[in-house]
């Protein structure tokens, strides 16, 4: 692979010979794109640059190419140097540098904003990025690990450290009655709290990454065997502080992660289930589901429900409500989303739809709900011979040659009933509820899927890493951006300049875009002139029956 390095401004020349150089290329610029940098570095992980593009010469005096075989630290300003070491030193844990501003090593010392990604793709790198501290009155940047993380980010790194082996600590902490709480403090008061409450969590086990979960509920991931409960006594500390909030009772758990002799997969799905529990109903779920137990404790308590949510699943207690998809341009339909609607029941397997499709992961029944789904979906298209519909379809589910080849035959035994060759009225969307390990397994699955006339889509792009991983492993017809984009984009420069770079990611690989809870004219322009082709959400439509289908 050649590169050749620009010496000023943010274009760079990238020379390829291979399929591999093309991805590492693409990883390139996503990097960029995603960040309001004029410098851009890739170093091994022994901090060692082995790559330099951007504006180097305005910003440092020299080329970028007199600066591969330095170390990355070399950049930063020696009265920064402890800072920007601690937070390199988290790397492994977090597998990011969230944007911090530190000055760099010019003649100047500048602000700038620094921030860096974790590429695990073997051979595994650190990509740096360097830019302009924002003016005043635009986007604010995170100014070190107090920041509260995004809860599916924070799910996904949770994952990602466990799967790693690496030694960490889950807290599960609660500020009880929140809600009320936080009603008796003005906008700046319940600002600065928030503030506070990101500090301390952020600096539980020395240094970690919060996320709130929920209203009053945090997760945090920690380094080591984190004291969580010290971390409770300093948030019940600073709630007495506040005479509004003195009466506050904060409660937590610390959960090791650390497989307790499961198999990955059964521990990552652990994780993920009593996180869910936690999110909907605090930590009185938690415990109730054995998180005291740890993650094998959590399996062990889960198994017993088992029996019950395969009943549930076999005798169809759920039904599919269908929300239409729509081009940006003539507001047409395109197709609908099958979305799951459990009936739920006293003492049934779960009390949620998010609480359903995880407990069913949890316990080894992905598989069976999918079909299940897939199943319904494919009568509901039978009933109404015009519509298009996209069923969600589980990472674990997808790298299975098994239930591959089950859909396949279903498809084929339908014949007509879909159309010519699938005919494209069965759309799959996979989602990233749980990771795929068998990656050559899902890649297969999805060309033959669409070998056959099914059309593949990329679920909640964005969301989490691995989504990019997703990307440039499979080819696929659609992305769906996560729908915090959506939100975020209209109040934020730089969370356009994400939506921005998605589509044009997507496009490079060949895909279209489609962006989801899309609830206002304003958001669905916005969507359109940034170059998204579809749009989903109450705006066009609430989910229900299909055109046709009866009750």
């Amino acid at each position: 692979m050649e590169h050749a390095v620009q010496p000023e401004g943010r274009r760079m020349t990238v020379t390829t010979a291979s399929a591999p150089a093309a991805r590492a290329a693409r990883d390139r610029f996503l990097a960029f794109a995603f960040t309001a940098a004029d410098v851009l570095v890739e170093a091994g992980t022994d901090g060692i640059i082995t790559f330099a593009a951007g504006a180097f010469r305005v910003r440092f005096g020299d080329d970028g190419a007199r600066f591969v075989g330095r170390h990355i630290a070399s950049l930063i300003a020696p009265g920064d140097q402890t800072t920007f070491t601690m937070a390199l030193s988290a790397m492994p844990l977090r597998g990011r540098i969230a944007p911090l501003t530190l000055r760099t090593s010019d003649a100047a010392q500048t602000a700038s904003v620094v921030a860096a990604m974790l590429v695990p793709d073997p051979p595994a790198r650190l990509c740096f990025t360097i830019g302009p501290v924002p003016a005043a009155g635009t986007d604010a940047v995170a100014e070190g690990p107090a920041r509260l993380q995004d809860p599916v980010r924070f799910r996904r790194e949770a994952e990602a450290v466990l799967r790693a082996g690496g030694a960490a600590t889950v807290g599960l902490v609660e500020v009880k009655g929140w809600q009320a709480l936080r009603e008796g403090l003005s906008p700046d008061a319940q600002r600065r709290l928030r503030e506070g409450i990101g500090e301390v969590l952020g600096g539980a086990g020395g240094q970690a990454l919060a996320s709130e979960v929920a209203d009053g509920r945090y997760g945090v991931l920690a380094q080591g065997r984190a004291d969580i409960e010290a971390t409770v006594r300093q948030l019940s500390a600073l709630m007495r502080g506040n005479p509004a909030t003195r009466q506050a009772r904060v409660e937590g758990t610390g959960l090791p992660l650390d497989g307790g002799g499961l198999a990955s997969p059964q521990a990552a799905r652990a994780l993920r289930y009593v996180l869910s529990r936690f999110t909907q109903a605090g930590t009185a779920a938690a415990a109730a589901v054995g998180a005291n137990g740890g993650l094998a404790g959590i399996l062990a308590q889960a198994s017993l429900r088992a029996r019950a949510m395969r009943e549930a699943i076999a005798a169809r207690r759920f039904r599919l409500a269908f929300q239409p998809v729509v081009g940006l341009a003539d507001r047409a339909v395109h197709h609908y989303e099958a979305l799951l609607r459990p009936v739920m029941t006293p003492g049934g397997p779960a009390q949620t739809t998010q609480d359903f499709v995880t407990f069913a992961e949890a316990v080894g029944l992905s598989g069976e709900l999918d079909w299940a789904v897939l199943e319904l979906a494919l009568g509901a298209l039978q009933a109404a011979p015009l519509a298009r519909v996209a069923v969600n379809i589980s990472g674990l589910s997808m790298q299975s040659a098994a239930f591959r080849d089950r859909v396949l035959a279903r498809i084929t035994a339908l014949g007509d009933q879909l159309g010519a060759n699938g005919g494209g009225r069965l759309l799959i969307e996979l989602t990233e509820t749980a990771e795929i390990d068998d990656m050559a397994g899902a890649a297969e699955s999805i060309a033959r899927l669409r070998a056959a006339g099914v059309p593949v889509c990329l679920d909640d792009f964005g969301a989490g890493a691995a989504a990019f991983r997703y990307l440039r492993a499979f080819q696929v017809d659609y992305v769906k951006i996560d729908g915090a984009y959506v939100r975020a984009a209209a109040a934020s420069a730089r969370e356009r300049g994400f939506v921005s770079a998605m589509v044009e990611l997507a496009g490079s690989a060949g895909a279209e875009v489609i962006a989801e809870m899309i609830e206002t004219p304003e958001q669905a322009d916005l969507m359109r002139t940034l170059g998204v082709q579809y749009g989903q959400g109450w705006l066009f439509g609430k989910p229900g029956l299909l055109p046709g289908q009866r009750r």
